[in-house]
């Protein structure tokens, strides 16, 4: 019976942990419901049975987190400078300190050197992989083609944005703001054969608000449960020594 019970604590205690982890994610998606280019974030959660046990025991392992590639949906702003991206594919961005980010968050700036950047300053890369630099003059009348090519008033070509696509994306880790990195062995990126690039979008957060609103209240009610399983189990426990100790 003490085995028993303690399997019961365990089970409990398996759970709870993944429900928090889960309750962690479904706030953090909620709080970048308005990030543009957010993919939401989900647990990627495995049941694996006791195999020290007659009994029918499966815990929760939590095997780390996935992301939601689908698209969120386009908006028209009317900046120029603003892109998104149709169908599959991500931008790619020098990160800090050298290294590439990938994002679907293209509401960017021109900054004093004429170089396209996120608001954070992160310079958005060409299809060769070098920070894009538009001349001094070019103020913000330039056209950006579907497939990512920049010209200026004149039709000279100014830059090509690169887009690439990602074997495995779902995998990718997030450095907030909608920026995105590659994991340690991750196939490379290559480039997207046929991009699909919309001037004068930005590409919202695919974050359902109220799904995810849903999915907090029964996270939190199922790990309630769980505490109140677990401090039932502890409560007979105690019991059952009480009652031993007396008949002792």
């Amino acid at each position: 019976m003490e085995a028993l019970m303690s399997n019961i604590s365990y089970v409990s205690l398996s759970q709870a942990t993944a429900l928090e982890r889960s309750l962690n994610m479904t706030a953090h998606n909620l709080a970048n419901a308005s990030t543009a280019g957010f993919k939401s974030i989900n647990p990627l959660l495995e049941s694996i049975e006791d195999s020290s046990t007659t009994r029918d025991i499966s815990y929760v392992q939590d095997r780390g987190t996935y992301l939601d590639l689908n698209a969120g949906t386009l908006v028209p702003t009317g900046n120029p400078f603003d892109i998104a991206l149709g169908g599959d594919g991500w931008m790619s961005f020098q990160l800090d300190g050298g290294g590439a980010g990938y994002s679907r968050h293209g509401r960017l700036i021109l900054d004093v050197d004429g170089q396209l950047k996120t608001a954070s300053g992160q310079p958005l890369l060409d299809a060769g992989g070098g920070p894009i630099t538009l001349p001094d003059d070019v103020g913000q009348d330039i056209t950006i083609t579907t497939g990512g090519t920049i010209t200026d008033r004149t039709g000279a070509v100014l830059g090509t944005i690169g887009v690439v696509t990602i074997e495995h994306g779902a995998a990718m880790l997030s450095l907030g703001g909608g920026m995105y990195h590659l994991p340690d062995n991750a196939a490379a990126p290559q480039q997207a054969t046929d991009p699909k690039v919309k001037q004068g979008f930005v590409e919202n957060s695919n974050v359902e608000a109220v799904l995810e609103m849903t999915r907090l209240i029964d996270i939190q009610r199922a790990y309630e449960n769980s505490i109140k399983l677990m401090n039932q189990d502890d409560d007979l426990t105690k019991t059952v020594i009480q009652r031993l100790g007396r008949s002792g």
